[in-house]
């Protein structure tokens, strides 16, 4: 039985058909069973941030797998105290709680935001969480009901209550939603899952003043647009405007399983004994994986990279669209977190399908978009290569 034969035996089918086993992976190239070699712009979904089998990364893991991988959050190892404070001194005054995902840490940010509620205005009186529509937060019940998204949502009703939906880039909207009994505000700096639309400055400058007016805490996602990707540390960071919370996984791990969450100094022991924990979260494995990639980020300054590199792929991706006019409608996106729009008639999974076969991988979002989430340590020859395929396969279609 092979493996695909396997997979669609033995594994439950929530990830459609898939004909495609991967084998190994080196710097930004993928390897099939096969052999084939493929240009990964994907990266794991903005997973592997330092590129696949990175030497600093091998190194770290394996050293740590030696000594001890898991440890009962009841005790302190030195790698999930050296990350917590890695982590502070990048983003600011606070402290840290180590999980294993993006939706675990966006549900973390979702009880801060009830506890934090419950402190100021007594139990059941400051609850409710805006977030924005077509916004992605993750597949637990909880993140399900910050996603104001239909397709994710159909299925699992009812909904955990407390959540109202405003437009994401209209600050109005979120003014009309606003009211006393609202604990936090929850958004995306960029949002990733349909289509990589960056906020503007004004629109999240707008979200602060919001929430500060009403007690509120505004809490960011950064579980995609995070870690480097957008050109700094966080893509707050970029936009100059600093939340009470965050979440990350995803590039945290440099393709280790991790997630995180700060809070500002004001809510940051909300969380009490008792009221939340994990078991796995911050294991030393997990976290020496997260402290060596942060090396090699600052090492090798990968944000630096990020910033000049998603720049010259822009470029590269408005020359092809001006190329392809009939094809595509738009590029867009921020730092290495770019998409680009197709036009009607152009089925976006139909066009990766055809990528992969001409040798370069990447990830679809929204309606009709394709997303390049490459590696943060690439050069302009990757570049080159990725949008030469690129090109290639949409004069094809």
């Amino acid at each position: 039985m092979t493996t695909l034969e396997k997979i669609k035996k033995y594994a439950m089918p929530n990830f459609g058909e898939r004909d495609f086993v991967v084998s190994r992976g080196k710097g930004c190239a993928l390897f099939d069973d096969k052999g084939k070699k493929y240009i990964d712009f994907g990266a794991g979904i903005a997973v592997a941030s330092i590129g696949h089998a990175n030497a600093r990364w091998v190194r770290a893991v394996a050293k740590q797998a030696a000594e001890i991988a898991h440890c009962s959050n009841l005790y302190v190892t030195k790698p999930n105290a050296d990350l917590c404070e890695a982590l502070v001194k990048r983003i600011g005054a606070g402290k840290v709680f180590v999980c294993n995902s993006g939706t675990e840490a966006n549900e973390a940010l979702i009880k801060a935001a009830r506890l934090y509620g419950a402190k100021v205005a007594g139990e059941g009186k400051k609850f409710r969480i805006l977030t924005a529509r077509d916004g992605f937060h993750g597949r637990t019940l909880g993140a399900v009901a910050a996603t104001a998204q239909a397709k994710i949502q159909h299925g699992f009703e009812p909904l955990l209550e407390g959540f109202s939906y405003g437009n994401f880039n209209d600050l109005a909207s979120f003014e009309d939603l606003m009211g006393d009994d609202v604990a936090a505000i929850l958004v995306e700096p960029v949002q990733g899952e349909s289509g990589v639309t960056p906020a503007t400055a004004g629109f999240l400058k707008g979200l602060k003043k919001l929430a500060r007016k009403h007690k509120a805490l505004l809490l960011f996602d950064e579980v995609q647009c995070g870690f480097g990707r957008s050109g700094e540390f966080l893509a707050c960071q970029r936009y100059g405007v600093k939340p009470d919370g965050v979440s990350m996984a995803k590039g945290l791990g440099g393709s280790f399983p991790i997630g995180a969450v700060w809070l500002s100094r004001p809510v940051q022991d909300i969380f009490t004994p008792g009221t939340h924990g994990t078991t796995f979260g911050g294991n030393p494995l997990a976290c020496a994986a997260a402290l060596a990639t942060i090396a090699e980020l600052d090492s090798k300054k990968l944000c630096a990279n990020a910033k000049a590199m998603g720049e010259y792929l822009d470029s590269k991706l408005k020359a092809v669209a001006a190329r392809h006019a009939g094809k595509i409608k738009l590029t867009r996106g921020l730092g290495l977190m770019r998409a680009v729009l197709f036009c009607d008639g152009y089925k976006n999974t139909d066009v990766c399908a055809r990528l992969r076969k001409n040798g370069l991988i990447l990830i679809p979002a929204g309606a009709n978009a394709l997303r390049f989430l490459p590696p943060l340590n690439i050069k302009k020859s990757d570049v080159d290569a990725a949008v030469k395929i690129f090109d290639k396969t949409v004069s094809e279609l």
